[in-house]
């Protein structure tokens, strides 16, 4: 699956590819310019966008197109080739490279001469960016934003990197224009080289439906099946940073799915190092400079092993699937300390506020991010010199402050692009530990600590706050929604599950059509747009399967199904046996791209795979069943590295180890009840179902008067219990 970006990622680009085209760009001089500070103040095309992002770039004195028809028929019309720069309000190196390189005069005009210029917010174009970024991958072995590729007028990249300072970028563009006019052979037969590269890229390959196997019975997959999962743990735990949590690496991104996994695992398997390992990581982060301990939220990740200096930017995507993984912790690790759980369920809560707080839309969706930099600098709005603290807070205030977050000492920011010494503010030591250095018990602790925090709070909302983005897309917003769902149900929070249900609805009655497809953005000035990707769907529908759990309200069932229904006319390719990203008669980019490697976020077909294992137990659809099993056989034979490949192997558990579904049936009381008892512990195993009708096929024939509790495996159940009790010693 996907290997970390120091590593080779595909074989199919041989020896010619980048090294002759690279000897060529070598040869030529960059072009003579002179920098001006002060960009045109006449718009461009971009300031007729509704994304943040594109608007931030509206006054450039870059001709800027947005990703359009027009665009593409300009470039062919004129013979120019591409700029294709691809990025996201949050982005602090999209900043930067906009400062020194598109507000610059003769850098712009360069560009206009010679290029047409494209400019593309990633998050409004998953699909765009994947290809393009996969594209760069190959030619350059790493990744990132911004993200800037030159192309033929087809679309076809033949040069790409990420941020360029300004010189060594005019330099590239001059040096692509003459290889292109001296050796235009060479450069269309590296396009074409690249674009086979990125066709080939994440392909799983999926067994055919006639074989030895099964294909959805209990007999699918085997023990040799469930010995992958142990030795993949057994070759990434080689890389786990024992220290500090998560991998030995810097930088340290969350990531959710590995996380959500290793609890799974450890609690399917009885694998206490794996427990650990996932609460050394989350605790550690809890502490960290990456969590705001003032506002709430996690930032995207951190420059540092040790979780403490972030990339201050705020995403949707990571807070969201971070207060589900806080809740499922705080649930399956009963057995940590009082105040492991405490920090656990403190940062899930405060995620929920924070965007609450600050990212809640009236219609029922969220808003996408808060930018990295406020007044032109990265973490202004976030740090805290000791003098500002001081001005704020009594004398007593300040000691407890500076010894709960080492102000002035490890906390300090060497970095900070200012004279005066800042401060991220992170916990350095457990919290039992800080309070018997200040000879409070942990309750008083953290009750002053409310109190000190609150103070900081208003007098940093009078600081010039970070951008917001203010679109909302379908993908994040289910997200949050199964964020929400999982704090509602852990810690009984029936406001959490009010406002996830109102997030589905905006989904649901918003974003999807009268022809049931999906839209995937939402601006407040434009409505919805865009064709959802396979990402809205699968998101969607797991949300969906969640809060149906939760709650036994049935419509949001029969609402997955229906999407599901509609993903696999639009998306699924049955030659292949897979989901494409795009749906099948959308836009066309140079190549089609699947996504079967979890990043950030979980894989599109990962989580369409699970979504079909679901669906198919609620509604006796062996189809679906078929379809996850032949899905998840192709993606195991390309697993060599786990922790790109989780959300296939919490599938893989489920396949593997005892998995059962549990159906309550009675009145309305009595379900929701034996319902809440039941979910109460942490079940990643169970499927849940229930209600007082036959609503669903797994409900048919099973409404028999009274309480009833049934324990099923792949649709065959045991006698019903008339007790939670009872049930719970039919369980595993």
């Amino acid at each position: 699956m996907l290997r970390c970006l120091n590593q080779p990622l595909n074989p199919c680009l041989n020896g010619f590819a980048m090294g002759t085209l690279a000897l060529l760009l070598a040869a030529c001089q960059p072009p003579a310019s002179m920098r001006d500070p002060h960009p045109d103040a006449t718009p461009n095309a971009l300031i007729h966008e509704s994304s943040p992002y594109l608007r931030q770039h509206a006054y450039n004195p870059v001709d800027w197109m947005p990703w359009s028809d027009a665009a593409w028929e300009k470039a062919r019309a004129e013979d120019k080739l591409v700029i294709v720069s691809i990025g996201y309000s949050a982005c602090h190196w999209c900043h930067v490279m906009e400062h020194e390189t598109f507000e610059d005069s003769a850098a712009a005009a360069f560009m206009n001469e010679h290029f047409v210029n494209i400019k593309v917010d990633r998050e409004e174009r998953p699909d765009v960016d994947g290809v393009y970024m996969t594209a760069v991958q190959l030619m350059t072995q790493r990744g990132g934003w911004p993200l800037n590729v030159v192309c033929l007028p087809d679309g076809r990249p033949v040069y790409g990197g990420t941020y360029f300072p300004r010189e060594r970028w005019l330099q590239a563009l001059g040096s692509i224009l003459k290889t292109r006019e001296a050796k235009p052979e060479r450069v269309l037969e590296y396009a074409e080289q690249l674009t086979a590269g990125v066709q080939q890229a994440e392909l799983v390959d999926v067994p055919p439906l006639e074989g030895a196997k099964a294909w959805g019975t209990p007999d699918a997959f085997g023990p040799a099946d469930a010995l992958l999962l142990d030795d993949g743990i057994d070759r990434w735990q080689q890389l786990w940073d024992a220290r500090w949590g998560g991998n030995d690496r810097a930088p340290k991104f969350p990531l959710p799915t590995n996380l959500d996994f290793l609890l799974h695992y450890g609690t399917v398997r009885g694998d206490q190092a794996a427990l650990d390992h996932a609460l050394n990581t989350l605790l550690h982060m809890e502490r960290g400079g990456i969590h705001d301990h003032i506002g709430g939220g996690f930032a995207r990740y951190s420059v540092d092993e040790k979780w403490h200096v972030p990339h201050f930017e705020k995403m949707l995507y990571d807070n969201a699937q971070l207060a589900s993984t806080f809740a499922r912790a705080w649930q399956a690790l009963p057995e940590a300390t009082a105040s492991d759980r405490a920090a656990l369920k403190r940062a899930a809560l405060g995620i929920v506020d924070f965007v609450q707080g600050e990212w809640s839309h009236e219609a029922g969706g969220f808003y996408s991010a808060l930018d990295a930099d406020s007044e032109g600098i990265e973490g202004k709005y976030y740090v805290w010199t000791a003098e500002e603290l001081r001005a704020v807070l009594t004398e007593a205030e300040f000691r407890i402050l500076a010894e709960v977050y080492a102000v002035d000492g490890k906390s300090a920011w060497s970095e900070y692009e200012s004279d005066a010494t800042a401060n991220v503010l992170m916990k350095w030591s457990p919290d039992a530990e800080i309070a018997r250095a200040l000879g409070l018990d942990e309750d008083e602790l953290n009750r002053q600590l409310e109190e000190i925090h609150a103070k900081l709070s208003r007098v940093r909302s009078e600081r010039v706050v970070p951008g917001l983005d203010d679109k909302i897309l379908t993908a994040w917003t289910a997200m949050m929604a199964s964020g929400l769902t999982a704090t509602g149900s852990a810690f009984d929070r029936p406001q959490d599950i009010d406002r996830a249900r109102k997030a589905l609805d905006f989904i649901l009655n918003t974003q999807r059509g009268d022809d049931g497809r999906l839209r995937h953005v939402y601006h407040a000035s434009t409505g919805p747009r865009i064709d959802g990707m396979l990402d809205d769907y699968g998101s969607t529908i797991a949300a969906c399967l969640d809060f149906y759990q939760a709650t036994f309200e049935t419509r949001y069932a029969l609402a997955a199904a229906e999407l599901a229904e509609q993903a696999v006319a639009d998306f699924y390719d049955a030659s292949l046996g897979t989901f494409w990203f795009q749906r099948t008669g959308g836009e066309a980019l140079f190549a089609r791209k699947q996504e079967n490697d979890d990043s950030v976020t979980p894989s599109a077909n990962a989580q369409m795979a699970r979504n079909l294992f679901q669906l198919s137990a609620l509604f006796n659809r062996s189809d679906w069943r078929i379809m996850s099993d032949r899905m998840l056989a192709g993606a195991l034979d390309r697993v060599d590295y786990w922790p790109s490949a989780t959300h296939w192997a919490g599938l893989l558990l489920w396949r593997t180890a005892p998995h059962r579904e549990v159906v309550i049936t009675g009145d309305a009381e009595s379900i929701a009840a034996a319902r809440r008892s039941l979910q109460a512990a942490y079940t990643p195993q169970l499927l849940f179902a229930g209600g007082s009708n036959e609503n669903l096929p797994l409900l048919e024939h099973r409404l028999l008067g009274g309480l009833n509790i049934f324990v099923c495996e792949d649709g065959a159940c045991q006698l019903p219990v008339a007790s939670v009790e009872e049930a719970l010693k039919l369980l595993p």
